[in-house]
């Protein structure tokens, strides 16, 4: 029998968070292009309780997520000797999410405490390896404002909050991915959820997931650097048989919905950040993937200008996708715990058969 490699095309449950339906994003049955112009909270309600909250459940929400936007002593303390470690930012995140499910309290601690302190603790990672102080929640922020204003140490304007809030709303979910699908199979066991999250964050470390904007990053890095025309990039990295990251998806075979918007927001954040040269080199290498092979760009391509503009490092892209996805993750463990069944798929031997173990008697038998 034939099987779809990567569980390609296969249908593994049912699932009422999001959908790619047609090539088409939505959350609850909300398109993505509506849902981009929508503050964060409401988005995360939306996630998690499958309906937008009105007036007073929003207020509430957002409220109770900021007053949970503070970490324990024990787990600041330990932060300020982790993040300092020389590794690749997503194992300090990886370890600081399981540190989360042994300072807090992991049998009851519920998603909006869980979401509001990975928040600061991904925040605090940066500052400690920026060498800067960390920086208190501010009750009169939002989440989105308060994630901002804890990395950069300013408050931000209104209109640097709205961008940044269409970005994390973008990345919040996206059906059975690779990191969604392995924080449900641990959701699965009853595994709690910060063990679900680590799981999650390991899977989104990898190249072919989340890490993919860093590389795009490095690749438009290296031809403003090189000043070498976009076109004949792509030609060289044929030649040595690499893979032009940011491009193709397995569902959106005309173009990702999300990438269309993230465009949008990077062609106006890089002249106000003085990075104009990288979108233009953006947007002459896409024009030459679409008219080369018919490649669109993927959700990872236009988000490493814009964590750029932010004044990012590169190194900590993938964290920053981690922050915007952490909510949905959340969606989904809830969702497989409501209604669980333990994730054991089967599997087809191809190995060696009929083999059998001739015990040999040696000296060592009799000692």
């Amino acid at each position: 029998m034939d099987y779809p490699r990567g569980l390609a095309g296969v249908v593994v449950d049912q699932t009422k968070i999001s959908s790619t339906a047609g090539a088409h994003l939505t959350y609850a049955g909300y398109p993505i292009e509506e849902l981009s112009e929508a503050s964060f909270e409401e988005v995360v309600f939306l996630l998690w309780n499958t309906r937008l909250p009105n007036e007073q459940e929003l207020y509430d929400f957002r409220a109770d997520l900021v007053s949970k936007m503070v970490l324990p002593a024990e787990t600041i303390r330990l932060l300020l000797y982790i993040a300092k470690e020389p590794q690749h930012p997503m194992s300090i995140l990886r370890t600081t999410t399981s540190l989360l499910g042994t300072t807090n309290d992991v049998e009851h601690d519920e998603p909006p405490k869980i979401l509001a302190k990975m928040l600061t603790a991904i925040a605090a990672i940066l500052r400690i390896r920026d060498n800067e102080p960390l920086i208190a929640v501010d009750p009169n922020l939002n989440v989105v404002e308060n994630f901002l204003y804890m990395i950069k140490g300013k408050r931000p304007d209104r209109k640097l909050t709205k961008m940044f809030s269409s970005v994390m709303i973008l990345q919040a979910d996206h059906e059975f991915n690779a990191s969604t699908f392995t924080a449900r199979v641990v959701a699965s066991t009853f595994a709690d959820y910060y063990s679900c999250l680590t799981a999650a964050v390991s899977a989104l470390k990898g190249p072919l997931h989340g890490g993919a904007n860093e590389r795009v990053f490095e690749m438009i890095e290296e031809i403003e650097k090189e000043q070498i025309d976009p076109k004949d990039f792509v030609e060289l990295q044929l030649k040595k048989k690499r893979k032009i990251m940011g491009f193709g998806h397995r569902i959106y075979k005309n173009g990702d919905p999300r990438a269309f918007i993230l465009e949008e927001i990077a062609a106006e954040l890089a002249p106000e950040t003085g990075n104009k040269q990288y979108l233009k080199i953006q947007q002459a290498l896409a024009k030459y993937m679409l008219e080369r092979f018919g490649l669109h760009p993927n959700v990872d391509y236009y988000t490493a200008l814009i964590y750029h503009c932010l004044g990012l490092d590169k190194s900590v892209f993938t964290m920053i996708f981690a922050t915007c996805r952490t909510a949905g993750w959340l969606a989904h463990i809830m969702e497989q715990r409501r209604e669980n069944c333990l994730i054991r798929p089967n599997s087809e031997y191809v190995g060696p058969t009929n083999q059998h173990y001739l015990r040999k008697e040696s000296e060592e038998d009799y000692k």
